[in-house]
Formats: structure tokens, sequence, C-alpha cells
């Protein structure tokens, strides 16, 4: 009777191409849970400073995040305080914001300063500090995702470059209070399609709206003079309508690459005739007075109404603590924007993900070596 024989050169190579298959896989499961986010991470997204002091927002969000991973955090809502140079930087260290809510604060001098917030890859809305009066050099510039801002009525000057590149820009809340527009203030924001210019403003400077996608601008009657490239390469406009009496001296460039037609009264029509140029065309069919206004939107009045209304309310009424379990949303928020405070989405300074994978690689490594000593002992598992 023949004798069975183990051989266990043959066996190993199974052996190998199971503990290979085991390693792939474990690799493979710990890419898929790294990549789908957990209930806590997802509780991150939305965060809530209740107050702080001027130049120490910082120190605030990081309480109020208590451990979390800025990278989770997407929108933010600052609900009293006054903010400085410094409180602005603070922001920037939360590299995905979407939602940054300011209507409950205050600025510094009612001027929000240079660069307070360029170049955010994720910013979509922005809704600025309730005494905002000037809007610093550069202070949004660049954010190219920014669809809408909210800014209070008191804005009186919107400074160089304030919001150029901004490309998907689509609102911008221009009241009939604003006396000053800077050199490209506007410049590349080419998702706005009207602009009604206020009837306070004297002069356009340089660039102010070249490369907008303009369909129509309004230019108000007090306009007495246009710089350079204002215009320059708004391939959109097609209507331009003009309500001063007299035709606002023009610079070089004013219309390069645009096709429009100039609506004017009839008694002004020989003053534009200066402008006729290209492919720039007279018409001398405006009636009435000039009426129009530089208004902003019921929801952007209706939010700084709101934060008045609560800050009055506050100054009535004494002083509680609220924790941040209590916290409520901005007003003037929808519900899907609606901003809550975060929790933590960190065990032990590891996200959630992070740890569940470490778990199933011990789990893996224990397996293998089990196997391993089976294998030394036995030559078979």
């Amino acid at each position: 009777m023949a004798k069975f024989r183990y051989d266990k050169k043959k066996k190993r190579p199974l052996v190998k191409r199971i503990l290979i298959l085991i390693i792939a896989v474990a690799i493979f499961l710990g890419i898929i849970i790294m990549a789908i986010p957990t209930r806590a991470e997802e509780s991150t997204e939305n965060l809530t400073v209740q107050s702080f002091e001027t130049g120490k927002l910082a120190d605030a969000i990081s309480e109020a995040a208590d451990g979390t991973d800025y990278n989770f955090i997407k929108n933010i809502a600052v609900l009293s305080g006054t903010l400085n140079a410094e409180d602005y930087n603070a922001l920037t260290a939360i590299p995905n914001l979407e939602i940054v809510e300011l209507a409950g604060t205050e600025t510094e001098g009612g001027i929000i300063p240079e660069n307070a917030l360029p170049s955010r890859n994720q910013l979509t809305v922005l809704t600025l500090p309730k005494n905002t009066v000037e809007i610093g050099k550069n202070a949004f510039s660049s954010n190219r995702k920014l669809v809408k801002v909210l800014m209070p009525a008191t804005v009186t000057k919107i400074d160089d470059y304030a919001f150029a590149a901004c490309e998907a820009l689509e609102e911008v809340p221009v009241s009939a209070a604003v006396t000053y527009i800077g050199e490209g203030a506007f410049q590349d924001c080419k998702a706005i399609t009207e602009f009604v210019i206020p009837a306070g403003i004297s002069e356009l400077y340089p660039n102010t709206f070249s490369k907008c996608g303009f369909e129509s601008i309004s230019i108000g009657p007090d306009v007495k003079k246009i710089g350079g490239s204002v215009f320059a390469d708004c391939n959109n406009l097609k209507d331009i309508y003009a309500y001063g009496e007299e035709a606002p001296a023009l610079d070089s460039d004013v219309f390069r690459n645009v096709s429009a037609a100039v609506h004017c009264y009839e008694d002004s029509a020989e003053s534009y005739k200066s402008w006729k140029q290209n492919n720039i065309t007279i018409a001398a069919d405006l009636t009435g007075e000039y009426s129009l206004k530089a208004e902003i939107s019921a929801e952007n009045s209706e939010t700084y109404e709101a934060a008045a209304a609560e800050t009055e309310a506050e100054n009535d009424e004494p002083q509680t603590d609220v924790s941040e379990a209590e916290a409520v949303p901005v007003q003037g928020q929808t519900d899907t924007q609606s901003v809550q405070p975060a929790q933590s989405a960190q065990s032990g300074g590891l996200s959630v993900g992070v740890v569940i994978v470490i778990v199933v690689m011990a789990m893996i490594i224990a397996v293998l070596a089990t196997v391993l000593i089976m294998m030394k002992k036995g030559g078979k598992i």
C-alpha cells in the first residue's frame, strides 16, 4: 500500500498566494474606508463662533473646533465681535471654506482690510460685517468659485481689484450709497450680466469692468470720465444706457473688442458722437428722467435687518451664557446652509476613518502572524 507523503515545497506556493491575496484585499479595503466620509466627519462641516476678542479670532476658532481637523470645516458663522486684519487672516487657516457668514460682526473702523480673504479655492458665499463702509484693495480677489456676496447698505467705497477675477460672481449688491469703485474692482467677473453704476459716482477708473460678462450696463448721470479699458473685452456687452447730459470723456481702449449700442437722450446725441468708434453705435432713444437705483436684493436686506434686530435685542436683554450646543444659525440663512456647532471628528488626534483602517490592518497582521507560526511548526495551515 502506497504511503501519502506531504510535500511542503508544493504546498508553500499556494500559501504564498493566499497571503498575497489577503494583503491585497486588506489594502483595497483600507483605501475604500479612507475614501468614505464618516458621520463624525460630516458633522464637522459647520462651525459656529459665538464671540471673540478683537485680534483673537484664531483662538476662538480653535476653541469652537475642539480638536476638529480644519480640513473638514466648510462653513463658518461668527455671531459677534469686531474683526481686524489679524482676524481675517485667521479665517485663511481654514483651507476648504465654502460659506463665511459675518453679518452679526463688525469690522474695525468700518474697513475691510487689504487682502482680507483672497484666493480661496472653495468659497461660494460671503456675508460681510454689518458696519462695513469700505472694502479694501484685493480684499476678495481671485475667489474663482464665489457666487454670492451679501453686503450692508453702509458700503460707500469698493477699492482697487476688490473682487477682481471672481469669475463665478453673479450677484453684486452695490447700493446707491456707493460713491467710489476703484481700478479693476470687478475685472474679469465673467458671470455678471448687468450692472447699474450708482448715481453718486463721478469717475470710472481703468479696467474697472474689463473682461466682465455684461450684456447691459447703466451709467449714472454724474459720471464725467471713463478711464482706460474700463469696458475692454466685455464681449457680451450689447446695450449701454448713458444718462449724462454730456458724454463722459473717454480714455484709450474703453470699448476695445466691444460691439454695442449707446442709448442716450436725443438732446445729448451730438455729445455722444465722440463715442462712435469701431463697433459702437449711438441710439438717441432714452426717455423720461433718470430713475434707476443700484438696489440690493431682498435677501441681502433681510440678512442685515435681522442682524440689526438681533443686536438690539441683545442690548435690551440681560446677557446670558450660551453654550455652543445651543447656538442658533445666523439670521438670513436657508435651511440647507444652516450653520451649527462643530463636533470633534477625531479620536486621539486621528479621524474615525484612520482609526478603522488601523484596526483592520492590525487584524490582518494578527492573522498573518498566526498563519506563519502554524507553517513553521507543522508545514501546513
